[in-house]
Order: structure tokens, then C-alpha cells, then sequence
């Protein structure tokens, strides 16, 4: 069994010195996810160097990591950049960064993470992506969705026997093409078990989200090859206890069926 995870963690705003840190590594070190993927993680050099990334793979034990900047102008020319990351136990074999179509409202640069990492039992694929978040750019989101697609299916990994799984913020409702799309090749492990929550990740109660006026939403999630089995999942970080970001995680466990795999 793996055990995947998804987190947008709304970057080094929002008190992260302020205790949010603490409370989001000690939140996740129970649910001991083996592969997280972060959207909204950020990195500052200069004296006051930090790296997010870091710092939570060292709390959890998860020393392969991997960073893509989102590749912003404002973001390449200063000392902080925001990006996608993929920390996970085991070696990765391959890593790739594939830029998206940027959104309607730049500067909205976008990318996806693309690996492959070693696991003992057989390769698995991941890709880590975070969408353009506007409600009116749902066409932009779906011509991201199907760069990503594309790429994997060049790669082979959306055909037996190859285990892939999708996540990430992908900003969109169920109700939206991209999901529709998702759900024609893969499977959305949170709806295997609950066919009938919400299961919410952004609510504008969030004390995190700044009050922003949206109504709640799904917009984080976990897609999965149909030969995998989803023996779990779930949100966490969601309670008022252990809120740690402005979206709430969404987690997996995934095994595969014995046999040949590459």
C-alpha cells in the first residue's frame, strides 16, 4: 500500500513563521504519507534563506524531493519563487517539468511535475499540477489538463500495466470539463469512498482564506489508474484544530495487483 497526498500550501504567507509550520508538520507526521505533492510551495534565498520543501521532508522523513518554480516574472527576478514540489521515500528515475499554457490573467504562469519514482514493487508514475484558479477560465484549465494528458500518454502511462496517479490543485469543480475528462481514463480516489460528501478543500470559513467570497468548493484531488485499488482516503487538515493552509489535503491509499510491471 501507498499511501499519496496532495497539499496547495499557500506558500510562506499567512503566519507561516507564526506557528502555521508547526502546526502543518505536526499534522501530517501521523498520516506519514509517502508521496506529497505541494502546490503553492516556496523557496527565499538570500540571508533569510528558507525552503518549505525542506523543512517538511525533514519532519517527515521524505528525503527525495523535487522543486519547479512556477517560473513568474516578478518571481524569477526576486530572491522568493512559488512552485510545485513532489517529496516521496523512495528514488526517482525520472523527473520532468512541463510547462502549461499560461492563464487568461497573466502573469499566471503554470506548470506541471512530472516523475518517476522507483518504488520497490514497481514504477510509478505521478504528475503534480497546479491549474489556473480563476472561476471563468475553465476552457484554460481543460487545454492544461490535455497538455498534461498528451504528455502521458506519450510517455505510455495512461495503458496497462503502468500505475500512475494525478493530483494537485486542480482548481476546478465537478462539475467542469477537466473533471469530466479526469474521469473518462482515471479514477477520483475521494469519490470512491464517499459518492455522496463534498468533501470540500477551500471554504471561505477557512481562517486562511482571507475572506475571499467564493462559495466552498473541491478543487484539490487524487486521480488513479483503474487497475489500482483505493482501500482509503480522505480530507485532512481540515479540522479547526490542525488548519494549516488555505486549502485542505486531500490523501489516498493505492496498491496494485501482483505481476509484471516495468
Amino acid at each position: 500500500m501507498i499511501r499519496v497526498m496532495t497539499l496547495n500550501l499557500a506558500g510562506m504567507e499567512k503566519e507561516w513563521f507564526e506557528g502555521r509550520a508547526e502546526r502543518l508538520c505536526a499534522g501530517l507526521t501521523p498520516l506519514a504519507p509517502d508521496v506529497l505533492a505541494l502546490q503553492e510551495a516556496g523557496v527565499r534565498g538570500g540571508v533569510d534563506f528558507h525552503h518549505q520543501v525542506s523543512l517538511i521532508g525533514e519532519w517527515l522523513d521524505l528525503d527525495v524531493q523535487v522543486f519547479i518554480p512556477y517560473g513568474n516574472p516578478e518571481e524569477v527576478n526576486s530572491n522568493e519563487q512559488g512552485g510545485v514540489a513532489l517529496l516521496t521515500r523512495w528514488p526517482l528515475v525520472s523527473v520532468e517539468e512541463r510547462r502549461l499554457p499560461p492563464g487568461n490573467y497573466p502573469p499566471d504562469s503554470r506548470t506541471a511535475l512530472l516523475a518517476t519514482i522507483d518504488h520497490p514493487e514497481g514504477r510509478l508514475h505521478v504528475v503534480n499540477t497546479h491549474l489556473s484558479w480563476r472561476p471563468d477560465e475553465a476552457h484554460v484549465r481543460l487545454n492544461q489538463l490535455i497538455t498534461i494528458l498528451d504528455r502521458a500518454q506519450d510517455e505510455g502511462w495512461l495503458h496497462r500495466p503502468e500505475r500512475f496517479v494525478l493530483l494537485g490543485d486542480l482548481n476546478a469543480t465537478e462539475d467542469e470539463p477537466v473533471i469530466d475528462l479526469l474521469e473518462r481514463h482515471l479514477v477520483d480516489t475521494f469519490r470512491a469512498h464517499h459518492p455522496t460528501e463534498p468533501g470540500y478543500t477551500w471554504e471561505s470559513e477557512n481562517p486562511y482564506s482571507g475572506g475571499y467570497p467564493s462559495p466552498k468548493r473541491r478543487l484539490d484531488y487524487i486521480f488513479v489508474d483503474r487497475d489500482a485499488t483505493v482501500s482509503a482516503s480522505g480530507r485532512a487538515l481540515h479540522t479547526r484544530e490542525w488548519v494549516a493552509s488555505d486549502h485542505y489535503a486531500v490523501w489516498a491509499d493505492l496498491s496494485w495487483p501482483e505481476g509484471d510491471r516495468p
